[in-house]
């Protein structure tokens, strides 16, 4: 092993049924670097990470620690040795506390054998402010935000000071100033304590605002590492995907088509107060807003979800009373939550019912259910989105975030929804794929299906949406077509200023 080397990963082999996950991968990780992983869904990021935590075993090759040979067990194992991950899907207990869930485990604090919660919520507070969060630490994890509990997460991993930290797609939900912090913060933790850092990110600005090296890895294979400042993101585009992107579909045409949603002074006390909309034929209707503006908490309600105080749907100029799930499915309304783990996938079923799912009636003659139109419909899709998978039979959890990502699309598609709410849809999604979801949501508005799109990512909104409807602490601050928008002004609107 070569000195300055904290890991080095060697001919490291995954196989699941009928896929290669990982092929002959390797590459080494300095002492107090930080390492960007690239690659498209599907390349073996997320294969390679459960492996280095000792969540799967390699078939082949060998993971050297230190200059040690280490055939990481578990993921205590894992931990044992110094190694932390930080999940894209966040392994948190919901219905414990913020501090509970920092110190679970081996690091639970005692005094005289009783836990002592006065100083493990002391100190939690401490570990939060380096996130400058200011939760209460007994708060449950299960009122926090996304962002936030992805923040608890990497707190609690930073808290066993691990020697490598592995972090993926750990800015997913992150508003800009949350990102700032958090860079701050390992770029400190790698300066002070030589901590080496696996940062995986389909994010390429984030990418080359914090990597020293960049390890590319395609369909499973090692296509190579460079240094960050001697490359730019065309090149690992290139070496990502191997093939030319397809152009962002660009929109901002002015629809003149049929009215199919009306939204009406909806509220719900303390989380959004007089929304009101339209939403037409063929159209896609972004929302913009910092984290915790209320943009979730409108669609979710709209969607049956939760519930809302007062106001009024209307649907083809008609009233509805959607209260609960079902009764938006009956409306033809499809959502796609942000939270893909706990309200997308099914993680038991396969991807066929996954994919099915929502469209029983599609697959089913007089109540029972067709396996020759499940076939077709589910062949359709797949071909239709991409999307990889080695079987109709393969479990939903053994597919890339990406692919399952792509499912959860598929499932709304073969509803034919009219209405498809989108929220965060190609968050943690490569380049390449959230190219083609962008081509496939065009291609919905040319099947008359009116889609409302919520996105951190301004530039995403301002390519493909119509228009643009910009919420502030729970109120619609302005609405833009995308002919006067610009970052700028979606900006201005989101700190409640004026334009």
């Amino acid at each position: 092993m070569q000195a300055g080397n904290l890991v080095e990963l060697r001919h490291i082999t995954k196989h699941f049924p009928g896929v290669v996950a990982l092929d002959d991968v390797s590459f080494t990780i300095k002492k107090g670097e930080i390492h960007c992983l690239c690659g498209e869904n599907g390349a073996g990021k997320s294969t390679l990470i459960n492996i280095c935590g000792g969540v799967y075993q390699p078939d082949g090759g060998q993971i050297l620690f230190d200059g040690r040979i280490e055939k990481i067990l578990s993921p205590l194992h894992a931990e044992e040795l110094g190694i932390g991950v930080a999940y894209q899907e966040i392994p948190l207990c919901k219905n414990m506390t913020v501090a509970a869930n920092i110190f679970l485990g081996p690091k639970l604090k005692l005094n005289n054998g009783l836990l002592d919660w006065h100083a493990m919520e002391e100190e939690a507070r401490e570990l939060l402010a380096l996130f400058n969060m200011k939760n209460d630490p007994r708060e449950l994890v299960e009122n926090l935000s996304i962002a936030e509990q992805s923040l608890v997460q990497i707190a609690r991993v930073i808290y066993r000071k691990p020697r490598l930290l592995i972090l993926d797609e750990p800015t997913a939900a992150l508003t800009t100033n949350q990102k700032d912090t958090l860079f701050s913060l390992l770029k400190r933790l790698r300066q002070e304590q030589e901590l080496s850092i696996l940062y995986v990110s389909h994010r390429l600005e984030e990418v080359f605002e914090i990597a020293d090296r960049i390890t590319v890895l395609r369909d499973g294979r090692y296509i190579g590492t460079l240094e960050a400042r001697e490359t730019d993101a065309d090149k690992i585009i290139n070496m990502m995907v191997g093939r030319e992107i397809k152009k962002t579909v660009t929109r901002g045409k002015d629809v003149k088509a049929n009215k199919i949603l009306e939204v009406k002074h909806l509220s719900r006390k303390g989380t959004f107060h007089d929304i009101s909309f339209d939403l037409y034929e063929g159209e896609i209707l972004g929302f913009a807003g910092f984290q915790g503006a209320g943009r979730t908490e409108v669609m979710r309600a709209i969607f049956g979800l939760d519930g809302f105080d007062a106001g009024e749907i209307y649907i083809d100029g008609r009233i509805k009373k959607i209260k609960s799930p079902i009764d938006a499915i009956k409306n033809r309304i499809g959502l796609i939550s942000e939270n893909r783990r706990d309200e997308g996938i099914v993680p038991l079923m396969t991807v066929k019912d996954n994919l099915i799912i929502v469209a029983l009636d599609e697959a089913s003659t007089i109540g029972f259910l067709r396996a020759g139109r499940i076939r077709k419909l589910f062949q359709e899709l797949v071909a239709r989105l991409n999307i990889k998978v080695a079987s109709p039979l393969q479990l939903i959890t053994n597919l890339s975030g990406g692919n399952q990502q792509k499912v959860i699309i598929a499932r709304w598609l073969a509803q034919k929804p009219r209405i498809l709410i989108c929220d965060e849809p190609t968050r943690g999604i490569d380049v390449g794929a959230k190219a083609e979801i962008h081509s496939i949501l065009d291609e919905l508005t040319r099947e008359g299906i009116g889609i409302i799109l919520i996105s951190s990512e301004l530039p995403e909104l301002l390519a493909i949406c119509d228009r643009i409807v910009v919420m502030h602490e729970g109120t619609i601050t302005g609405e833009l077509k995308i002919k006067d928008a610009s970052e700028e002004k979606i900006m201005r609107l989101a700190a409640g200023m004026e334009v």
